[in-house]
């Protein structure tokens, strides 16, 4: 989601708010460590959510000054609440049309 001024001819975000990535199973860990790390350094996000592709659920990293807060989202009732950029996003909405084979709700750990 771009929240900052348009820049004509280009397809980069100078200001993103929102990261939104899909774990693939090949490069969850990859995705959860190195690329979120890289993700928190941008001082213009604000939230980094993690999208699971195996399960219902997501994990939302939220920027509170210098640290960042961590919110799991493990049903397709939950939503989870943007307020630094106006949203809310749903489950329900995130996986509409999605099949999910075999587990139906997210591994207990």
């Amino acid at each position: 989601m771009e929240c900052g001024a348009l820049i004509l001819d280009s397809h980069e975000s100078r200001t993103p708010r929102l990261v939104e990535k899909v774990l693939s199973p090949s490069t969850s860990t990859l995705d959860r460590f190195r690329k979120l790390e890289e993700y928190k350094r941008h001082p213009t996000i604000a939230y980094i959510q993690l999208g699971e592709t195996r399960w219902p659920s997501a994990t939302l990293y939220r920027r509170d000054g210098e640290t960042w807060d961590t919110q799991a989202f493990e049903t397709m009732d939950a939503e989870v609440g943007l307020p630094a950029i106006g949203a809310t996003l749903s489950l329900v909405d995130i996986y509409d049309g999605v099949t999910f084979v075999g587990l139906r709700e997210a591994p207990v750990a």
